[in-house]
């Protein structure tokens, strides 16, 4: 999940995501959590829209 908020992904993308999997707003907060913890990233805006492509 993380991947789509580094290419800029923002709660629609969470809302449809629930039509597939009821469980993807749990499990997008736990991934969103633990990357921030291991990246030691504060902000979560900080790390929106930050994807670039080589």
């Amino acid at each position: 999940m993380i991947e789509f908020m580094l290419a800029g992904a923002t709660a629609v993308s969470i809302g449809t995501g629930n039509f597939i999997e009821p469980e993807v707003s749990i499990k997008a907060i736990e991934g969103i959590e633990d990357y921030m913890k291991r990246h030691n990233i504060d902000d979560i805006n900080s790390i929106i829209g930050k994807v670039q492509m080589n």
